[in-house]
């Protein structure tokens, strides 16, 4: 049977307008509409914060171990928990050209230069020893003790025969004017020194004639400045330094080129010479 277009369509329409194709829609479909919209959202909810631990996990990684590119030679660097790897490619191979074959190709072992952290230093680094200070040398204990008052038995004041009476020979007198210089030696003096005596006031000078030490140090080859700080209050006189021992008495260190080479003892109330 044939039919026309026109007969076709109008029983398309008919049909399609026929109300018992309709599916209606079940008593509970927007319940069931609204808890799948909420399991989607749940689900997008957590891919996205999946997504963000990850995206942290690789940038605290990429904070550890850094990828550095050097573009003029070509060297990549890697550096992780405080060491670096530094690797450097073969040097027939260039930015964006294939390798040269000409050229020998890379073996199967490749140049690394590992560099390890520096140890740490230590709290305290040594250091070498400071040269002392002149004023810092050990002290002179070499030669007889001379004393702040005397040299051995015999002390400033005393006469010729209290000298003599220590068992002590005085020799080679030289008189001028009211004093005598005599060599003192024997058992009272721990060596032979050179001694005035004022015939009013007794013994004034003792010189001995090697080189002695002071109780303080001083002595054969002490420094000027080693002499100041032992004695605070000396003073420079012609040839030395001149220190007050005691309120009676003065130390005279006599001067040269290595240091002390004489020293003296001084009443300091006396009419000899110095």
């Amino acid at each position: 049977m044939n039919i026309s277009e026109d007969e076709l369509e109008q029983r398309l329409r008919a049909l399609f307008a026929d109300e018992r194709l309709d599916l209606p829609p079940p008593p509970d479909a927007g319940t069931t509409i609204v808890a799948g919209a909420r399991r989607r959202r749940r689900r997008r909810q957590g891919v996205l914060a999946v997504t963000g631990v990850a995206a942290a996990v690789v940038a605290v990684s990429g904070g550890l171990t850094m990828l550095h590119l050097h573009g003029e030679d070509g060297t990549a660097v890697m550096s992780a928990d405080g060491s670096s790897i530094s690797v450097k490619p073969p040097e027939n191979l260039t930015a964006g050209r294939q390798p040269d074959p000409s050229v020998p190709g890379p073996t199967s072992t490749q140049d690394i230069q590992v560099s390890v952290p520096p140890a740490s230093p230590t709290s305290k680094a040594s250091r070498p020893p400071s040269a002392q200070p002149s004023s810092k040398l050990p002290p002179v204990l070499s030669g007889p003790l001379l004393d702040a008052d005397g040299f051995g038995t015999i002390k400033l004041g005393m006469s010729e025969t209290q000298i003599a009476a220590q068992g002590v020979t005085l020799s080679d007198a030289q008189a001028g004017g009211s004093c005598t210089v005599y060599t003192a030696q024997g058992g009272g003096v721990p060596a032979a020194a050179t001694v005035v005596v004022s015939k009013a006031l007794g013994l004034a000078v003792v010189t001995p004639t090697q080189a002695a030490h002071t109780a303080e140090g001083i002595g054969a080859g002490s420094t000027k400045d080693q002499v100041l700080a032992a004695y605070p209050g000396a003073k420079d006189e012609t040839g030395g330094v001149v220190a007050a021992v005691t309120t009676g008495a003065d130390f005279h260190f006599r001067l040269e080129g290595s240091g002390v080479v004489q020293t003296s003892l001084a009443a300091v109330n006396q009419d000899c010479a110095g």
